[in-house]
């Protein structure tokens, strides 16, 4: 066996991300994995990639078990990594980017001739110009972007090349390309490990496939097994479509609100309209890097769309985050540390941000309103502890959520987004939070939320709009609302 992961956990604190891997690649194959949002799939890839260490279980090269301690320890033993996101340097021509990390203290460095070879020989071979060595990544597409890293991979001495949905930017012809030079190169006992949410690629290219289903291996298949139906009841678990049990039914109709017209999320992508609907909530489902995202940052003002319009039914345009904020948007994002909470401001602090300038009187407010203001929303929001004074850093995962999505509650909107706003936080706090999204929307307000778990949209949600190649590929309502529809659209399949 070249590479084999036996019984593997991680943890990311206290959250479980792979709980069982079992993972065999042999000499000379092309090896899918697959598996929903939050199966493990990434976390497999960064412990081979010596990003990441397992908490328990072993991992193996040629038999013998070894820890990989980084990539460049992963690259000793043959491991190398295309990610999907294009991880290059503008500031270095592209010709640096291919030989980035191969030279060093203890390395002997390639002539600048030998390097130029070498890499010219993979952009050929992947049907690139040469000529793109001599330019600095910001001058090249997305798709030109996406070679270039595969040719810092090809340029390598590898033994397992890992294809971390590195074929999602990439032209037909291109992956084509791709595809025929990795069957000449495993003909030699090289590996494959083939990462992608794509069906028809995974029937054009694997020899065999493993499936991950929350963070455990539910099993392996030959390629003639590896049919979708087959793969995709595998992924979810189920022997028939379900759905899980909703406080209530999803709700129909409501009043058109927010348009989106003719909307490209990205170069290259088709144009789709959505329409939200007040007192209603829009669920956004699809794997990660397929649209999702760019869709709820795009409706927030916060990303320009590659063409299209979006803006309110009465004719106001979206164009940025001032112009959705005084067309009544509001964002909530998801990495809260990062991107929402002030670490050095306490609750009252972290709460009232967004209506500090309404509660000011010439230029002044008095504390003791913003606390009383404050202490309403706490309670309303189910806040423990409730002391508006309390530092912001000492609150759970859930309740520090709670407090950021009160911020902007406070501000009245008229539209919530919310982008994966439940990452992390534990079931009761959720149960909590879709009975307040419930009562809101029953209150006139709108949601947009992305979640990664789909369980959680099927729960909450009056409509769920699917994402799959950088735009909505259906929307799902009422009895076709299920679990199994939205994996298979997901994954690109006829939504049964």
């Amino acid at each position: 066996m070249l590479v084999s992961l036996s019984g593997v956990q991680h943890r990311y604190g206290a959250t479980v991300a792979l709980a069982d891997c079992r993972l065999d690649i042999e000499p000379g194959e092309v090896h899918a994995l697959v598996g929903e949002n939050g199966s493990g799939k990434s976390t497999v890839v960064k412990l081979l990639s010596g990003i990441m260490r397992p908490t328990a279980g072993s991992v193996q090269v040629d038999g013998a078990p070894v820890t990989l301690r980084s990539p460049a320890h992963a690259q000793h033993h043959g491991i190398v990594t295309v990610f999907q996101e294009t991880l290059v340097a503008d500031e270095l021509t592209s010709l640096d980017n291919v030989f980035a990390g191969t030279d060093g203290l203890f390395r002997r460095r390639r002539s600048v001739a030998a390097q130029r070879t070498a890499a010219a020989d993979a952009l050929t071979r992947l049907g690139a110009d040469p000529a793109l060595l001599d330019l600095t990544p910001d001058h090249l597409s997305l798709a030109e972007r996406q070679i270039l890293t595969l040719a810092r991979a090809l340029v390598r001495p590898w033994r397992l090349l890992i294809l971390d949905e590195a074929t999602s930017a990439l032209d037909l012809a291109t992956r084509d390309r791709l595809f025929a030079l990795v069957n000449e190169q495993t003909t030699d006992g090289r590996s494959v490990l083939f990462v992608s949410h794509r069906m028809d690629e995974l029937q054009l290219i694997i020899d065999r496939a493993t499936v991950q289903r929350s963070g455990v291996t539910v099993g392996t298949v030959t390629r003639e097994e590896a049919t979708p139906a087959k793969l995709l009841a595998m992924m979810s678990g189920r022997a028939e479509q379900s759905a899980p049990a909703r406080s209530g039914p999803p709700r129909t109709g409501g009043d058109d609100f927010v348009l989106l017209r003719d909307l490209t999320l990205e170069p290259g992508a088709e144009p789709f309209d959505l329409t939200l609907h007040r007192g209603r909530i829009l669920g956004v489902a699809g794997l990660d890097g397929q649209g999702g995202s760019a869709l709820v940052e795009t409706v927030a003002g916060l990303r320009k769309p590659h063409g299209g319009t979006v803006g309110t039914a009465d004719g106001v345009a979206i164009t940025s985050h001032r112009s959705a904020f005084a067309a009544g948007v509001a964002y909530v994002p998801g990495k809260r540390q990062e991107e929402g909470l002030f670490p050095t401001l306490d609750v009252a602090d972290n709460l009232a941000m967004a209506i500090l300038p309404r509660l000011a009187r010439r230029g002044f407010f008095r504390r003791s309103q913003v606390l009383a203001t404050v202490r309403e929303h706490l309670d309303g929001l189910g806040v423990h502890p409730s002391d508006p004074r309390y530092p912001i850093t000492g609150l759970s995962g859930g309740n520090a959520q709670k407090v950021l999505v009160g911020r902007w509650l406070a501000a009245e909107p008229d539209l919530l987004v919310l982008n994966d706003p439940l990452r992390g936080v534990d079931l009761g706090t959720k149960v909590e939070f879709y009975a307040l999204l419930r009562r809101l929307t029953d209150e006139g307000m709108t949601v947009l939320m992305l979640s990664t778990e789909l369980e959680e949209l099927l729960a909450v949600c009056d409509r769920i709009a699917v994402c799959a190649d950088h735009r909505v590929a259906t929307v799902l309502d009422g009895d076709a609302m299920t679990h199994d529809a939205a994996l298979a659209a997901m994954f690109g399949q006829e939504v049964p």
